[in-house]
């Protein structure tokens, strides 16, 4: 399959974001990420989502789910760039059912509230802002690979965000996928739609698997402060590709 298969058909439009002439929506050539399904008290979640129309996956009727991924974008109209987002899965309007996420299954394609969203080039910054007013902050996102494992370190100010490390898993075929990723603006929701390309994956459910580390800078402190439980699954993707589009969909704070 050619490099291009997966964007043949899509026709692309000239956009600026700042000082930055790109086209829309962006293609992600090649990429690697690997992330992780965490428990958080649900209460606490839902204190600091925006609105009142978002219910988190209720895993217990006391937990909900927090994701945390770490992505090296390595082809991409953006260029080369490194980011790592912590968000909140959630149902519009309607309340999940307990065990969404493990004994019931998600939305097919589920909404992503984005609690932080950290990049590490100035034009990844600005098309996440301009885009959909996502919440980007610039930082030092590296990432290395240590025999068995895959580790990205975030830091920002001189100070550790996260540190998070993945085995690299035997992997399976795995099909295309889609989230909508979701922010605020001006007492909007915003969604975009971010898709991507079949790949071979990896998952687990071995907390052996995957190790987090949590910083004392405020975004790591995020995490810390929401008393995060324990990780439920783990998930690798050695190499793939997306598309990510502009804001698709807006809805109003209060229903």
């Amino acid at each position: 399959m050619s490099v291009n298969d997966y964007f043949e058909g899509i026709k692309q439009t000239a956009a600026r974001f700042g000082e930055e002439d790109l086209r829309v929506p962006i293609f992600y050539r090649s990429l690697r990420s690997f992330g992780i399904f965490m428990l958080a008290p649900i209460d606490r979640i839902i204190d600091i989502l925006p609105s009142a129309r978002m219910n988190p996956y209720r895993v217990t009727p006391w937990h909900c789910i927090v994701t945390i991924t770490a992505s090296e974008y390595k082809d991409s109209d953006i260029g080369p760039n490194n980011q790592v987002s912590i968000g909140v899965p959630f149902i519009m309007d309607r309340k999940s059912p307990v065990l969404t996420g493990i004994l019931r299954r998600p939305p097919e394609f589920p909404m992503i509230y984005l609690l932080h969203l950290q990049a590490n080039t100035r034009i990844s910054c600005s098309a996440g802002s301009e885009m959909a007013d996502s919440p980007v902050l610039l930082s030092d996102i590296s990432f290395t690979d240590d025999g068995e494992w895959v580790r990205c370190s975030a830091v920002s100010d001189g100070k550790l965000i996260l540190r998070l490390s993945g085995r690299k898993l035997a992997v399976a075929p795995c099909g295309r996928e889609r989230v909508y990723p979701v922010t605020l603006k001006q007492n909007r929701l915003l969604r975009s739609d971010f898709s991507f390309s079949e790949c071979e994956a990896g998952i687990s459910k071995s907390r052996s698997d995957v190790r987090l580390e949590l910083g004392d800078h405020p975004a790591g402190k995020i995490l810390k402060d929401l008393g995060q439980g324990r990780i439920l699954l783990y998930q690798y993707w050695p190499s793939r590709q997306a598309v990510l589009s502009m804001v698709c969909e807006s809805y109003p704070v209060e229903a």
